[in-house]
This record gives structure tokens, C-alpha cells and sequence, in this order.
């Protein structure tokens, strides 16, 4: 896999892309040792690309002369801020997990309480006594569309992959 920089010839300073990441359709970004883990966002390529406005600009494969020579010599731009970054990338990731994980939460009620309903007007539509044959045939459309409901129901909540 070909990781990436961009470098800025008038001021002579990079930033690191790093490799694709073809799942998310970006590059992993900047790597931070302390954090052991990448920003996963164009933060930094943000800030680089609006702090040279109007500079000539290159894009580098690595595994090249020009890439080698550019991480030797040229300055890494904002090197001190990199863990800062990684640290507020993976708070956001932590909190999208939360946010996730309590959304499949609340569906799960909401899932008890559909049940905990079609339940109970199941239990009302057996109580009920029709009056006349026709009647009787509608009710026991019903009943057995609640029926089919709650089997589907269940079958949606026990199966790992909707829990």
C-alpha cells in the first residue's frame, strides 16, 4: 500500500496522508506515536492547504527519492499539535459509539413496547365475540395478523444481528 504527502515548495514544509483508506474514501491522515493511531480526518490537510494558499503545492507517492528527501529535510507542518488532533478524532469516535450504542438502546424499547401493544390487542381482539358470521371472519383476519406481527417481531429482536 503507497502511503502519500503533501508538500509545499515555497515554504518547504509536509503534511502526511498516509495511505487510502477506500472504506471511509479518505486518507488515514496524520500518525501520532503517542496515541498510536491516526487522526482519520482532513483536519490537518485543512489547515496546510488554507495556511499555503497560493503556493505551489506537490503530491508525493513514498517509496520515492522525492519522498524520501522531503521527510528528511523539509519541516513537518504543525508536528507538536499531531497527538492533539488524534486525541480530539478518536473523543469523536468514542462519542459516536455512545451515540450509536444508545440509539440501538432506545430502538430496543421501542421494540418492547410495539410488542408489549400488539400483545395486549391481541388478548382484546380474543375477549371480543362477534356478532355475526361476516364479523367473525374479519376478527379472525385480525388475530392472525397480530399473530403474524408478533412472530415477526420476535424474530427481529432475537436475531444478533439487530441486538
Amino acid at each position: 500500500m503507497r502511503d502519500y504527502l503533501v508538500y509545499c515548495t515555497y515554504c518547504s514544509s509536509y503534511t502526511l496522508l498516509h495511505s487510502f483508506d477506500k472504506d471511509s474514501g479518505s486518507f488515514l491522515g496524520e500518525y501520532s506515536l503517542l496515541h498510536n493511531d491516526y487522526t482519520r480526518n482532513s483536519v490537518v490537510l485543512n489547515k496546510f492547504l488554507l495556511s499555503h494558499l497560493g503556493h505551489t503545492i506537490r503530491s508525493i507517492p513514498s517509496k520515492t527519492e522525492d519522498y524520501r528527501n522531503i521527510i528528511c529535510t523539509a519541516s513537518h507542518f504543525l508536528e507538536d499539535d499531531i497527538d492533539k488532533y488524534v486525541e480530539e478524532s478518536q473523543d469523536r469516535m468514542r462519542f459516536s459509539e455512545r451515540n450509536r450504542k444508545s440509539e440501538r438502546e432506545i430502538g430496543q424499547v421501542q421494540l418492547y413496547l410495539v410488542e408489549h401493544l400488539l400483545t395486549h390487542e391481541l388478548q382484546m381482539m380474543t375477549q371480543t365475540r362477534a356478532s355475526t358470521p361476516a364479523e367473525g371472519q374479519v376478527m379472525l383476519g385480525k388475530e392472525l395478523g397480530l399473530k403474524q406481527s408478533l412472530e415477526v417481531l420476535r424474530k427481529v429482536r432475537s436475531d444478533k444481528q439487530f441486538a
